[in-house]
């Protein structure tokens, strides 16, 4: 059994086991091309060492393929709520979540290994506004009345329907504005055939490559503009989706599209996958948190600039591997909260197989005791897991001048699935 231990950035050993020993380079490659504003020393730096199974093994399919990886800049860069997934075959490919895989090889791009799905959000604001009263018996009715149907346009997991009071930032005075979040894909389409490019395999240039730990598929020509193509029209039918949510729960209430953004897709050349982050030039951006905390809206700024970049802790990587430059074009903002470990880590192990990450185990400190828990996926730990972020993820976007702070949001009411976090029936 070969075992790696990785802790450079996180404040506990963590391990692979099983790890082929012809993948450790890749591995190692994988970590000098991985970045982050990850907030927290638990989660952030777990989901850092994840990703390097996932992103390794589109590395060395890539190289198995005659790409010159160093030329071509690949990249991971987690955003300030970067976190681990409640995908489980996600997880297991071995990808987390919150950042942006950038991912070109000569033309070949690694599209839908990480299984962005067109999930976004969509920020309404109510027009001229003057009846709250009325407003929460509407939410209430739709609330209690929500049908499997509409649980399945809707989603499940962490997708809601949000009324906000939206407040001065300053001031924490209510505005009288009523801004709505519409956080869905559309899940009366079909994702599959964007998750698992079989149907793509008669097209020339579709390339299914065996790495130590599972498939990677990389795409070019034909079969790179036929999915690019079938991945557009996807996204479009994820965001008429969500608009089709808002008109069929509000059609009793005039409103405006402010902005709609999807966080979890394909840039349009195929190149980079949005994994839970938002990249919009978009004046007005939400970043959700818990239904407790709330949201804030916050305007992009160009970033990240070239004095902050000089004393992150990648600096020196970041440098080293050229990638300054890149860097101070990202624009890139946070979902929302995703979620952290509530007590201190002391080690966590990942198992491997053939085809990914087969479990893992972790050891924590609670109460004065230290629990061992195993799991195949984080779903599976609820119970151990926070989902208040908001404080951390927004010291980051100041710390790194992400964008512009413009308004705090309080939750007047949440409309979510059966499924979800809190849980329910569907």
């Amino acid at each position: 059994m070969n075992s790696m231990i990785l802790n450079e950035k996180a404040s506990y050993p963590f391990i692979f086991n099983n790890l082929k020993s012809e993948f450790i380079p890749w591995l190692k490659e994988a970590d000098n091309r991985i970045f982050s504003l990850g907030a927290g020393d638990r989660i952030a730096p777990m989901a850092e060492k994840i990703m390097q199974l996932g992103f390794g093994k589109i590395l060395f399919a890539a190289n198995e393929l005659g790409s010159d990886i160093d030329s071509c800049k690949p990249f991971v860069f987690f955003a300030p709520d970067g976190t681990c997934t409640y995908n489980k075959e996600r997880l297991q490919r071995g990808f987390t979540y919150g950042s942006l895989i950038d991912a070109e090889f000569d033309g070949l791009i690694a599209a839908q290994n990480a299984m962005p799905n067109g999930c976004g959000f969509s920020l309404y604001e109510l027009d001229d506004f003057k009846d709250d009263e009325n407003l929460k018996k509407r939410a209430k009715t739709i609330s209690d009345n929500i049908s499997e149907d509409h649980a399945k346009q809707l989603g499940k997991g962490n997708h809601f329907i949000s009324i906000f009071h939206v407040r001065d930032r300053l001031s924490g005075e209510d505005t009288g504005r009523r801004f709505i979040i519409v956080h869905a894909s559309g899940h009366d389409v079909d994702k599959d055939p964007m998750y698992n490019q079989e149907w793509l395999k008669d097209e020339d240039g579709y390339n299914k490559i065996a790495t130590p730990h599972g498939p990677i598929w990389l795409l070019e020509n034909e079969a790179k503009k036929r999915y690019i193509n079938e991945y557009q029209k996807f996204e479009k039918l994820n965001s008429s989706g969500r608009k089709n949510i808002m008109k069929e729960f509000f059609s009793e209430i005039k409103f405006e599209l402010i902005s709609d953004t999807t966080h979890q897709g394909l840039t349009p050349t195929g190149k980079s996958m949005r994994l839970g982050i938002q990249l919009s030039e978009e004046d007005l951006i939400p970043v959700a948190f818990n239904a407790e905390e709330g949201a804030t809206v916050v305007k992009v700024k160009p970033n990240l600039n070239k004095q902050y970049l000089e004393t992150w802790p990648y600096a020196e990587k970041s440098e080293r591997y050229g990638y300054n430059d890149i860097f101070t074009k990202l624009d890139i903002l946070p979902h929302g909260s995703g979620y952290e470990f509530l007590s201190p880590l002391k080690e966590f192990t990942v198992n491997l197989n053939n085809e990914g990450l087969e479990n893992f185990s972790f050891k924590i400190v609670r109460e004065g005791s230290i629990i061992h828990q195993s799991a195949t996926f984080f779903k599976e730990i609820r119970e151990y897991m926070s989902y208040k972020r908001k404080a951390p993820i927004m010291e980051k976007i100041y710390e790194a001048n992400l964008g512009e702070h413009l308004y705090d949001m309080t939750t007047f009411f949440q409309i979510h699935p059966k499924v979800s976090i809190p849980g329910g029936h569907y």
